[in-house]
């Protein structure tokens, strides 16, 4: 009789399980159980008999602690880890964990000193829910006992822009990478050279687009598509395919320099001659307005009426807009902190008209995410996961990137965008150490400002601030050019004024040093 090996995975993935334990136990018998409280349970019971157990990583379960506590109280030698994809992030905190291998859907696995333990022999065809074998066991566990993931009900239709294939597609089926348990350091994303200021555009003055708005008490969580193909249907009739895109930057914990981060990128865009609009989805409490130096503040809680409906009118958009600079306006916050809750058919509304008549959409979020906020964040073209080194930043951003993940957000659509690098407690172990956590492929850093930043932002003089050279300005500069590039706005303009402004600064005379002598001279 072979030993016995522990598995929690789902029916489906048995057969794999099964087929990876007995090429490293030959004869060995599995005990399947389908969560992790169930596998710790069943595991101490079985404490010095398991030879070893096995963990599908699924989203929005606690596969890390599994491991750990199965490593803590010695429940088995050997742990083995299955994951979807190479994800050097993810692989490393599993091999943290207490991995003993990490096998990835290509059927490449890794051990715990980086080498390649086995190799399979392509694609896994699709597997059907049922049992491996007659030998095996399996762990009934009653449904309402089951542990299953949380899921954010937003309680509206969400709009979003169908990404280009550069941008959000991920390649299904490809083989695994071998990624050894201590992944280098991401690479820092490349700095382009960037000044000047070109003439902006007129600021956006919304109209109204055609159609009627949906009743608000419309399903939209009935069915969601999978985040690779995802097609929502617009809920008002003021968004399509096409329109403006929709930038959302969140975060964990606040005080990240969300907000700040917002603002200077909403100015750099208008500054490259686009028609920039931000909305401030902080609805409670949001101080974009401060920021950016407005004198005459609109409450964007005009857009509901006495009896909570939307009024999102011509009239009403151009009532609740302030206008920063040429090509920059903004919208919100609300007055009254308690007309949040009643914001989210507006907000997305107002979204639906601004893809129309904005070229980028830029919008801050709060913490806590409501309605208006998720809806928003649903529909984005790009959502921005903002960190800094506050304590514990890590552990609030990952569920903040899982709750988006949930709401439909593929990851191939969000950037680590990890602020202040270079001030105090933020160098590069803390970056590496966040972007690490957070596991996106895409990332930026955003250096600090210094007390410059500050004290201008504390006077509301974001333009002053951006007509500064300092790193803060041209990493802002440089990743605001990368993500409106990488979404396809317009910068023709802008670029052929970078162009024509570096053929003059290279068409200068140059120093002629002697470091080269012709033959037979300087003797």
């Amino acid at each position: 009789m072979g030993s016995m090996w522990l598995a929690c995975c789902n029916g489906s993935e048995a057969p794999r399980v099964r087929r990876e334990i007995e090429a490293r136990d030959a004869g060995a018998r599995l005990l399947r159980v389908d969560d992790a409280a169930s596998l710790l349970a069943v595991a101490q019971v079985m404490a010095g008999v398991a030879a070893g157990a096995a963990v599908c990583v699924h989203d929005g379960e606690d596969a890390e602690g599994a491991i750990e506590n199965l490593v803590r109280l010695e429940c088995a030698e050997t742990v083995l880890a299955f994951v979807d994809e190479a994800d050097a992030g993810l692989i490393a905190r599993l091999f943290f964990a207490g991995a003993t291998e990490v096998i990835a859907v290509g059927d490449v696995c890794v051990d715990g000193d980086g080498e390649r333990a086995c190799a399979g022999e392509g694609p896994e065809p699709v597997l059907r829910p049922e049992r491996a074998s007659g030998d095996d066991l399996e762990l009934e566990v009653p449904p309402w006992e089951r542990a299953e993931p949380a899921r954010e009900d937003i309680g509206e239709d969400a709009y979003a822009r169908t990404p280009d294939d550069s941008d959000d597609k991920k390649t299904e089926g490809a083989d695994a990478r071998s990624v050894s348990a201590g992944p280098t350091a991401p690479d820092a994303p490349d700095r382009a050279d960037g000044g000047g200021k070109p003439a902006a555009r007129d600021a956006c003055e919304p109209k109204p687009a055609d159609g009627s708005a949906a009743e608000p008490g419309e399903d939209a969580t009935a069915s969601r598509p999978a985040p690779d193909a995802v097609t929502f249907s617009p809920r008002t009739g003021g968004a399509e395919v096409g329109g403006a895109p929709l930038v959302v930057a969140i975060s964990g914990l606040g005080g990240c320099g969300k907000t700040t981060v917002v603002s200077a990128m909403a100015w750099q865009a208008a500054q490259m001659g686009l028609r920039a609009a931000v909305v401030d989805l902080d609805l409670m409490f949001g101080n974009l307005h401060n920021l950016m130096g407005v004198e005459r503040v609109c409450d964007l809680g005009r857009l509901v009426d006495a009896d909570g409906k939307p009024m999102c009118s011509q009239e009403m958009i151009e009532a609740t807009a302030m206008r920063i600079a040429p090509g920059l306006t903004l919208w919100g916050p609300c007055f009254a902190p308690e007309y949040a809750e009643l914001m989210a058919a507006p907000v997305e509304e107002l979204i639906g008209v601004l893809r129309h008549e904005a070229d980028v959409i830029f919008a801050d979020t709060s913490v806590f995410w409501g309605d208006a906020v998720a809806s928003a964040v649903s529909s984005c073209n790009r959502c921005l996961v903002v960190g800094s080194g506050s304590v514990s930043a890590e552990t609030s951003t990952v569920r903040a990137v899982a709750l988006a993940t949930r709401i439909g957000v593929p990851k191939t659509r969000m950037t680590c965008l990890f602020n202040r690098f270079g001030a105090p407690g933020c160098d590069e172990e803390r970056a590496m150490r966040f972007e690490m956590a957070v596991a996106l492929r895409s990332r930026a850093r955003i250096s600090d400002g210094g007390q410059t930043v500050h004290d201008l932002l504390s006077f509301g003089k974001l333009g002053d601030l951006m007509a500064t050279s300092n790193p803060f300005t041209r990493d802002v500069q440089t990743t605001t050019y990368g993500l409106l590039k990488e979404l396809g706005c317009p910068l023709e303009g802008w670029e052929g004024q970078q162009q024509a402004l570096g053929a003059q600064n290279g068409s200068r005379s140059r120093i002629k040093l002697p470091w080269k002598h012709e033959e037979g001279a300087g003797q």
